[in-house]
């Protein structure tokens, strides 16, 4: 009987150790114990049998001393047991056959080495033999380690590297082998140290004895990953040049170099409807001749000679034909094929493609078309067209030039530009030597010409042109031919003298509104001085009236009189300068202190009005260079419109805000919100002469920005989110290193204070 696998062997040395100390302890006889002892020793090492050694001595010398058979002799028996059981087992340990696997890697390591690849060997029932070290480096255990797994069966060994995928197919196909004795020829992924899967190619055969039988296994394993990643990917480069070649749009086809069709693509089968692929292909001769049938019949004789000549000569073949799609319509085809040859130069094959141009031919024929078309505008749009050669030499002229000028078209071709110009009498005489300039210029540098003079109708009246002449070049810059055209432009001439002197006329009109304007923005700025001295003087004479007369408040009111007299006087002089445009000497100016200076002035009209001030000055502020008056002016006027957008709503809720704060660090801004009804156009309202109140003349919001834009700042309206209108104007921080202008605060009283001062 041969025990094959590692397991049976196993199983039947402990069944027999057993039964042999099972017998021992029946008859008392301790040659069972020996018996056990020698299965073990044969599958442990030298020091595990030395401790069974000693247990099996100890065992026995219980069984002969003990008082049943104790005897004379006894103690002999145990000491002749001892001595027999340990030669027993020295003789086992040392002459002990030692598996191949161990005397692979113990003795002739060396040699393994020289295998190349990863060698490995096994019993015939599938025990590893021996891995060489290579191998074991690859999967990343030592030598001992795959002896301790090679105990365990006859196949993880080897399954626990394999893919958990493989590890089924490679069992049934090793397993087979096994049986049968086939060589394994398999590839599979196996894990190698790091973790990684790559693929290995088994080559195994079995070793047979003089009678046949097997006697090892014997392989080679090779890293075929990169092969086949390699392979991967010109499988998909194949998938992908056919996918390219069925997808592209054209018509492709091979042939052998007799001609006969080797391959055709997918478009070109779909487009003729013929196959020589699927159930009932097409042979090379049956396709060729398919192939000449769809030929257009004016075009088979010529398509037929081109192809058999390029087959016998190896010329290249081109040809447009008509072919027969499988639709039954013809459609102009473009075909090209160029023949591959060898080292010798040998045509080994053939290459056709096929363009479908017959959009392409139907486009030149509507270009034909669309070009006899183009010829008859040209010769009826209303221009003078004409045409040179690149040495200005003319070389047509379109039918209206003709018939404009009186001219004979055959006549052009013999003459220059500058006689059709001057024998003809075309250009007029103060022209002449302008247009002859431009036209040489033209021809020597190749800069299109743009000119405007006067050429002779065929009626002999002189009419403006616009003559417009531009070259035209090829792809290297060269040019082949000269365009020009010319357009009637004397009723425009005309026309613009006549609106040159319209425009004269309405500047005249300007010049007298702008007086007009002026006037009234005079009149505007005017008011409140105006009212000022004539309260003032009503004051006046009411304390010399008075009895006796007051003539210390009389004094004070004249004051007040002379001090709004000169303030009229530099509103009138400041407005004189802003249209007229002259540039007043401006001064460092704070316009916290104009805006404060501002609310003094106004605070009666602020009490009168119940409009409550909320002034938040920037302390940082810094100061810019202006006029100051007008700077005053600007910011009373949006004041007294904030004052008076607030009439319309309860005399608790009218709240005045001014604010000035410092933008980008080189702009300043000051703005006067109010919490009125809001503005309707936020442009509009800085026209002039335009205005929302029943007495306003709507120049104060225009002087303002005309003001504000001569300082090179900027005037603008805002609706606020939560109701009422905010008016903010900028101006560049400027430092003209002049010395502030004196400030005189004046508190004028308001009128009816006048009013009861003298009562």
């Amino acid at each position: 009987m041969q025990l094959t696998s590692s397991k049976e062997r196993i199983v039947t040395a402990m069944a027999i150790g057993g039964s042999g100390i099972l017998l021992a302890g029946l008859f008392a006889d301790t040659s069972g114990i020996l018996v056990a002892m020698v299965a073990i020793w044969l599958y442990t090492s030298w020091r595990t049998g030395l401790a069974v050694l000693l247990i099996g001595c100890l065992l026995t010398a219980t069984i002969i001393l003990s008082p049943a058979n104790f005897g004379d002799d006894e103690p002999v028996r145990v000491v002749m047991f001892a001595c027999s059981a340990t030669a027993l087992w020295f003789f086992i340990n040392v002459f002990k056959p030692q598996s191949l696997f161990d005397r692979v890697y113990k003795n002739i390591q060396p040699n393994i080495e020289d295998i190349p690849g990863f060698g490995w060997s096994a019993y015939p029932d599938g025990r590893l033999r021996f891995l060489n070290p290579k191998a074991l480096d690859f999967v990343g255990v030592t030598a001992e380690e795959m002896s301790r797994i090679a105990k365990l069966d006859n196949h993880s060994w080897w399954s626990l590297f394999v893919h958990p995928d493989d590890v089924e197919g490679c069992k049934q196909r090793w397993e087979h082998s096994l049986r049968t004795g086939e060589p394994i020829f398999e590839e599979q992924r196996v894990r190698r140290a790091d973790g990684t899967y790559r693929w290995l190619r088994d080559s195994a055969i079995a070793s047979r004895d003089e009678h046949g039988h097997i006697t090892a296994w014997f392989a080679t394993s090779v890293d075929i990953d990169d092969q086949r990643k390699a392979e991967a990917a010109l499988r998909e480069s194949r998938e992908q040049l056919q996918q390219m070649i069925d997808t592209v749009p054209a018509l492709i086809w091979c042939a052998s170099p007799a001609g006969e069709t080797s391959y055709i693509n997918k478009p070109l089968m779909h487009w003729t409807g013929i196959s020589l692929q699927g159930n009932d292909p097409v042979d090379t001769r049956r396709f060729a001749t398919a192939i000449i049938d769809t030929i257009h019949p004016e075009d088979q004789t010529l398509f037929q000679e081109s192809l058999s000549r390029a087959f016998k000569t190896g010329e290249r073949f081109a040809l447009k034909y008509r072919q027969r799609r499988c639709d039954g319509v013809y459609r102009w085809i473009d075909g090209k094929a160029e023949p591959l040859r060898d080292a010798d130069g040998q045509i080994i094959q053939w290459y056709g493609v096929c363009l479908d141009i017959h959009d392409e031919m139907e486009a030149h024929e509507a270009a034909r078309q669309r070009e006899a078309e183009l010829r008859l505008i040209v010769d009826t749009v209303p221009s003078l067209i004409w045409l040179m050669t690149p040495e200005g030499l003319p070389c047509y002229l379109n039918k209206r030039f003709s018939e404009w000028a009186g001219l004979n078209e055959g006549d052009i071709h013999s003459r220059t530009t500058e006689e059709v110009a001057a024998e003809a009498e075309l250009v007029h005489p103060e022209d002449r030597a302008a247009v002859t300039e431009a036209f040489r210029h033209a021809i020597a540098t190749g800069q299109p010409i743009n000119h405007k003079g006067r050429l002779r109708h065929k009626d002999g009246q002189y009419r403006w042109m616009d003559s417009r002449v531009e070259p035209l070049r090829d792809e290297n810059g060269k040019i082949i031919r000269w365009y020009g055209v010319n357009l009637d432009i004397d009723d425009e001439v005309r026309a613009q003298e006549a609106l040159r002197q319209s425009d004269e006329r309405l500047a005249r009109a300007l010049r007298a509104a702008s007086m007009s304007e002026l006037s009234v923005s005079i009149a505007h700025e005017l008011n409140q001085p105006l009212q000022a001295v004539v309260a003032n003087a009503n004051a006046f004479r009411r304390w010399l009236s008075a009895e006796p007369p007051n003539l210390e408040r009389a004094l004070r009111s004249a004051d007040w009189i002379v001090r709004d007299a000169d303030a009229a006087a530099e509103v009138v002089s400041r407005i004189r300068a802003l249209f007229g445009k002259t540039a007043y000497p401006r001064t460092t100016v704070d316009l916290n202190n104009l805006i404060n200076d501002a609310c003094e002035l106004i605070a009666d009209r602020l009490a009168s009005n119940k409009v409550k001030l909320d002034v938040n000055l920037d302390p940082y502020l810094p100061s810019t260079s202006a006029d100051h008056v007008q700077m005053e002016q600007v910011i009373l006027n949006l004041i007294r419109n904030g004052i008076e957008a607030m009439q319309d709503i309860e005399p608790r809720a009218r709240t005045l805000k001014i604010e000035s704060r410092l933008r980008d660090g080189d702009t300043v801004e000051v703005e006067v919100s109010d919490l009125g009804t809001g503005i309707g156009d936020t442009e509009k309202i800085f026209e002039a002469f335009y205005t929302t109140k029943q007495d306003g003349m709507g120049m104060g919001l225009a002087i303002c920005r005309s003001i504000i834009e001569s300082h090179g700042g900027r005037l603008w309206a805002e609706n606020g989110l939560r109701g009422g209108a905010s008016i903010t104007f900028s101006l560049p921080v400027r430092d003209l290193h002049a010395k502030p202008a004196p400030r005189e605060i004046h508190i004028r009283p308001s009128v009816k204070e006048l009013e009861a001062l003298s009562a």
